[in-house]
C-alpha cells in the first residue's frame, strides 16, 4: 500500500527537515510505500530550493512549484492532483499539525472497516480552538451561520490534517471552482468521514488578517449558499405588503373618514434612508454573486511553473503534459 504525504509550502522553511523526518518515521514503521507532494505556493524564502534538496536523498519525493501565490487551498488542490497513493495524508508542514497523528489516523480508519462501516476520511478538529476571545466567538459564530446557510454540518475549526482513500480524493478532484472555499468542499463531497480530537500547536504569529478572514467568510457564504438570495426576496416582499397595506389604510382614513395627514422631512428622510441603504445592500449582495459567476467562466487555471519528480530522471514533463488542476 502506497501513502501519499501532500503539503503546501509558504514561509515553510525552517520546518521542512522536521516535517520530514517525522513523517517518515510516523509511516515507515507500518511497512507501506511512502510518497511526498510537496506544494510550493510561491513562496518567498527558500522553501522550493531545500524540498527538491530532498530530491538528491529520496527517490519518493516530488516538488511541484506554482508560478505564484494562489492560496493555500488551491494549492492543496493541485497537490491532491499529483498524488498517487492508495492513501493520501494531507498536512501543514508548519508542524502546529502533527506529523505523528498518521499512527492514529490509519488506525481509526481501519477499525471503521472492521466494524463493516468503512470510512474514506479520517479528519482531525482540535481539542481548543487557538486565538483569543474575539478569534474563537467569531470563528464559532461563522460556523453556526454557514450551517444554518449551506446546510452543511461542517465541523467547527477543522484542522488541514487528515487520511482520505484514492476513490474519495478523486470525487473531491472533480470540483471546478476557482475560487473556492475547502472546508466547504471537503463536507459536500460526502463519504463516510470519521473524526478524531487532536492538539494543534500555535507559532505565535498567523497570516490570516481580519480583512483576509472576512474576504474568505464572504466567499464561502457565496459559493456554498443562496438563501441569503431568498431571505432577500422574502423581505422585500413582506416590506412591499406592509407598505402597501399601510398606504391602503391612509387612503382609507383619507377618502371615507377625512382625516388630515401632514408629511414630515423627518420621517420622509428616514423613509429614503432606510429604503436606499436597502438597496445598495441588495444589489452589493447580488453584486458578490455575479462576481462569482465571473471568475468561473473565466476559467483561470492553477498554473505550474516546474514539476521535479525522481520518477523520470533526467526528463522534464512538457508543458502540455503539466495539467494544472482546474485547467
Amino acid at each position: 500500500m502506497r501513502v501519499s504525504v501532500v503539503t503546501t509550502m509558504y514561509y515553510s522553511e525552517p520546518y521542512l527537515e522536521e516535517f520530514y523526518r517525522r513523517a517518515v518515521a510516523a509511516i515507515a514503521p507500518l511497512g507501506m510505500e511512502i510518497e511526498f507532494v510537496f506544494v510550493d505556493d510561491g513562496s518567498p524564502d527558500g522553501s522550493a530550493a531545500l524540498a527538491r534538496s530532498f530530491l538528491d536523498r529520496d527517490e519518493r519525493v516530488r516538488v511541484v512549484e506554482l508560478t505564484r501565490n494562489y492560496g493555500h487551498h488551491r494549492a492543496i488542490m493541485v497537490g491532491l492532483q499529483h498524488a498517487s497513493g492508495d492513501l493520501i495524508f494531507l498536512i501543514d508542514c508548519d508542524l502546529e499539525e502533527s506529523p505523528e497523528l498518521f499512527a492514529e489516523m490509519y488506525a481509526t480508519l481501519e477499525a471503521s472497516r472492521r466494524s463493516g462501516n468503512p470510512a474514506d476520511v479520517v479528519y482531525a478538529v482540535p481539542q481548543r480552538r487557538k486565538g483569543g476571545w474575539f478569534e474563537r466567538i467569531s470563528g464559532a459564530l461563522f460556523y453556526k451561520l454557514f450551517t444554518a446557510m449551506s446546510g452543511l454540518n461542517v465541523p467547527a475549526s477543522w484542522m488541514t490534517v487528515r487520511l482520505m482513500t484514492a476513490r474519495y480524493v478523486r470525487a473531491l478532484l472533480a470540483h471546478r471552482e476557482r475560487e473556492l472555499f475547502l472546508g466547504g468542499l471537503l463536507w459536500i463531497t460526502g463519504f463516510r468521514q470519521v473524526g478524531i480530537t487532536a492538539s494543534k500547536g500555535h507559532k505565535g504569529s498567523t497570516r490570516w488578517s481580519l480583512l483576509r478572514k472576512l474576504r474568505v467568510s464572504l466567499q464561502a457564504f457565496t459559493a456554498f449558499s443562496d438563501r441569503p438570495l431568498w431571505l432577500l426576496t422574502y423581505f422585500g416582499v413582506m416590506i412591499s405588503v406592509a407598505s402597501a397595506s399601510g398606504i391602503l389604510l391612509l387612503l382609507t382614513q383619507c377618502l371615507v373618514f377625512g382625516v388630515k395627514y401632514y408629511a414630515g422631512w423627518v420621517s420622509v428622510i428616514l423613509a429614503i434612508s432606510f429604503f436606499g441603504g436597502l438597496n445598495i445592500f441588495a444589489i452589493a449582495l447580488v453584486g458578490l454573486y455575479v462576481a462569482r459567476v465571473f471568475v468561473e467562466v473565466k476559467q483561470r487555471p492553477c498554473l505550474i511553473k516546474d514539476l521535479h519528480d525522481n520518477r523520470q530522471p533526467g526528463v522534464r514533463a512538457p508543458v502540455s503534459d503539466l495539467v494544472p488542476w482546474a485547467a
